[in-house]
C-alpha cells in the first residue's frame, strides 16, 4: 500500500538539512519496501513498513531523530485517498477561472492537519484577520485541511503553517497543488 509521508521544516532556509538521497536509503533500510521523493522540502511516496499511519509517523520520526539528529519535524502520513479528495476540495474551493495556472497553483495550498482541530480551536482563525488571504477547513472522515489561497504567496502570508498550528493546536504541513499533484503522480508510476 503506498502512501506519501510529508515531513515539516526539513531543508527550509538552510536549517535542518537532510539529503534526499540519504533518506531514502535511511527509511529503506527502516523497513520500507521503496520510497520515492519529491523535491527537497520532506515529500516521499512510501510502501511497506508499519500498516497503521501512527506507526509510521512514529517509525518516520525515529529515523530523523536516530539518523539525522532531529527531533522536532513533524510528519503527516496520508494514503491516496486522502491526498485526491483534498486535491478535490481545493478545486472546488479555489476554481481555477482566468487565473494564470502556474501561479494558482502555486499559491493554492492544502494545509494537512495531524489530527481534527476541537469544535472551539475551528473558529479561531478569523479570515478578515488574513485578508486578502482566503481559507476553509474541511473535515471529513476525522481528517482536517486547510484550504488556503495566498493572494501574494505564502512566503509573504501572516497565514503560516506556525500561526494555523497555534490556532487549532495540531501538528500542520502544507503544501501548494503543483506538490500535491506531482505527489498523486508519483504514486501512479
Amino acid at each position: 500500500m503506498e502512501r506519501v509521508a510529508l515531513f515539516r521544516g526539513i531543508n527550509v532556509g538552510g536549517h535542518r538539512k537532510v539529503s534526499m538521497a540519504e533518506l531514502r536509503t535511511a527509511l529503506v533500510e527502516a523497513g520500507f519496501d521503496s520510497v520515492t521523493t519529491y523535491i527537497q522540502s520532506g515529500n516521499a511516496v512510501i510502501s511497506g513498513g508499519p500498516a497503521d499511519d501512527e506507526a509510521t509517523e512514529a517509525l518516520l520520526g525515529y529515523v530523523l531523530l536516530d539518523r539525522f539528529g532531529l527531533d522536532d519535524v513533524g510528519v503527516i502520513v496520508l494514503a491516496r485517498q486522502r491526498l485526491e479528495h483534498a486535491r478535490a476540495i481545493s478545486a472546488q474551493a479555489f476554481p481555477l477561472g482566468d487565473a494564470d495556472p502556474a501561479e494558482h497553483a502555486k499559491r493554492v495550498h492544502i494545509v494537512f492537519l495531524a489530527d481534527l482541530p476541537s469544535p472551539t480551536r475551528r473558529a479561531s482563525l478569523h479570515p478578515d484577520e488574513f485578508a486578502p488571504d482566503r481559507f476553509i477547513l474541511d473535515l471529513h472522515d476525522g481528517d482536517a485541511e486547510l484550504h488556503v489561497a495566498y493572494a501574494v504567496g505564502a512566503g509573504s502570508s501572516a497565514l503560516t503553517t506556525a500561526r494555523i498550528e497555534r490556532a487549532f493546536g495540531v501538528r500542520a504541513t502544507g503544501r501548494n497543488l503543483n506538490t500535491v499533484d506531482r505527489l498523486l503522480e508519483l504514486m501512479e508510476s
